[in-house]
């Protein structure tokens, strides 16, 4: 088979990728990628699904455009593109989880150490006002592994907006330097330590928790 055969079946290709870039309504850029670099562009285009968080589909989109430039040489492979952004989606579930439970009454930390109070002042049993107190903390515990977790996924998103800008300077100097490198170690290095935050002990067993009971 011919070069001139493989090239113009190359574009043939991207071509159709790209008409049905545009169709699902993405970027002029992903159009553009998807017609000269769709082996490479196409699997992380397709990773990105319509109902994906918004740090998933930035995550998937600075690494598609640094692919296309020098950088593409150092980012994670196509598999592990996709679970890092799975890791950023699961981080940000898990937010939108607390958010959710801390928006319950029963989830009030103030209540509870009222509730506490309340007993002991009543000569409530020792055990019930421990128990009241531990939902008091436990409801802490959540409302700081929020609050910590948010605070990461802000910084992940900062360091994924300054790989695109990386990555944009790469493709105009057509060099890498060592910044460049170090980036996507440190991208890749604290959307892997999201799990670590994900592990605190005894808040995620069991599914939905109810510290102290209803």
């Amino acid at each position: 088979m011919s070069v001139m055969v493989l090239a113009c079946g190359y574009l043939a290709i991207g071509s159709v990728a790209a008409v049905l870039t545009v169709i699902h309504r993405r970027s002029p850029i992903d159009a553009a990628l998807m017609l000269g670099l769709w082996p490479l562009a196409g699997p992380l285009l397709l990773a990105a699904e319509p109902g994906a968080d918004r740090r998933e589909r930035e995550l998937l989109t600075a690494l598609r455009r640094a692919a296309a430039t020098p950088l593409g040489a150092i980012l994670p492979d196509q598999a592990t593109g996709r679970a890092l952004a799975r890791r950023l989606r699961d981080a940000a579930r898990r937010v939108r989880e607390i958010d959710a439970l801390l928006a319950r009454p029963d989830f009030d930390a103030g209540a509870a150490r009222a509730r506490a109070a309340e007993l002991e002042r009543g000569g409530g049993s020792p055990c019930a006002v421990t128990t009241a107190a531990l939902r008091a903390q436990t409801i802490d515990r959540l409302r700081q592994l929020r609050q910590r977790v948010a605070a990461e996924l802000d910084e992940v998103g900062e360091i994924v907006a300054q790989l695109v800008a990386q990555a944009e300077l790469v493709r105009l100097s057509g060099g890498l330097d060592d910044g460049a490198a170090e980036l996507v170690r440190e991208l890749v290095a604290r959307i892997e330590g999201l799990d670590g935050f994900m592990a605190e002990p005894g808040i995620w067993s069991g599914g939905d928790p109810h510290p102290g009971g209803r």
